[in-house]
């Protein structure tokens, strides 16, 4: 994995972020509209990394081993990062309830919203199939743990478990199907897939910036005194970890190249949705997407170069 590679397609992002945040300035940014550009980039353009994924990609056994690999690794990471920063938190002499939000901001990752798009930048096709397989587990672990740990009343419901019906996860199930079939997919649609997944990057970051005017407007808190707890955690320490392990473990490097890539993302969009429903801290969970956000553009690259002398 070459660093300026994942420098230059993390600069390009960046840049994409800030076409959205100035049209947001010059033009007024509706909730609808928001809501609108989420359910195209997750009900579309995703769905569609995947099936490309699936239609441009041999799959031979190593490949089934390798979604296997990233969907358990994913289940993993995602459960044991909450609860180190759980045990941090409590260490450091944070609430048990406090520290149960910080470890959720400081564990979960936005791997729909970026990683997908950023994996099939960097790896090809493969790569956004399997960086939604990962996705695919962290969401499991979002709507059952996750949930768990959110609600007040520390009761599980089957219910909760719904969200994980979804059209990338349907897009996963089919492209499996398609390819235990054997049948080759029409020439249309490995065109329309080509075509629609090329849609996610750019409208995922547009969808970032349009967020930021708004976040940053006169009279707004900005920053709330735990937050650097979620971030240091986020982008440095748990990546950081992950290379440690990483570097001991007999997987071959794309493997592990991606797991550190899936596991330095910023913390998950849907933060302040879940936030919002199961807590009144619906501000700190904002706060820590966007900052956690804008310094991944920075912290991405450094962890790929020091991944890069371990791995």
């Amino acid at each position: 994995m070459d660093a300026a590679t994942v420098t230059l397609a993390i600069a390009t992002m960046g840049i994409i972020i800030l076409f959205g945040a100035f049209v947001a300035i010059r033009v007024p940014i509706t909730k609808e509209a928001k809501n609108l550009l989420m359910a195209i980039i997750i009900n579309l353009a995703v769905p569609f990394i995947i099936l490309n994924g699936v239609f441009n990609t041999e799959i031979s056994d190593e490949v089934f081993q390798q979604v296997f690999i990233i969907f358990g690794a994913s289940i993993v990471f995602n459960s044991v990062a909450t609860v180190i920063g759980i045990i941090i938190g409590r260490l450091i002499g944070f609430q048990l309830s406090m520290a149960k939000k910080l470890s959720l901001l400081a564990a979960i990752g936005n791997t729909g919203f970026i990683a997908i798009p950023l994996c099939a930048t960097l790896f090809g096709p493969i790569g956004g199939l399997l960086a939604a397989v990962f996705d695919a587990g962290l969401d499991f672990v979002l709507f059952s743990l996750g949930i768990y740990l959110l609600q007040s009343d520390q009761r599980f419901n089957i219910k909760q478990l719904k969200a994980l019906l979804n059209m990338p996860l349907l897009a996963i199930t089919i492209g499996l199907l398609y390819v235990i079939s054997g049948l080759e997919a029409p020439a249309f649609m490995q065109q329309l897939a080509s075509m629609l997944s090329g849609l996610a990057a750019p409208l995922a970051m547009l969808y970032i910036g349009f967020l930021l005017p708004p976040f940053f407007k006169k009279g707004q808190t900005l920053y709330y005194r735990e937050l650097w707890f979620p971030i240091l955690l986020k982008l440095i320490i748990f990546p950081a970890l992950t290379i440690f392990i990483l570097s001991m473990m007999p997987l071959n490097t794309f493997l592990k190249q991606m797991l550190v890539i899936l596991t330095a993302m910023p913390t998950f969009m849907l933060a302040s949705v879940l936030f919002s429903r199961y807590t009144n801290d619906e501000d700190k969970a904002v706060m820590t997407t966007v900052y956690s956000t804008i310094l991944s553009l920075v912290t991405i690259p450094l962890v790929t170069v020091f991944a890069g002398f371990f791995l």
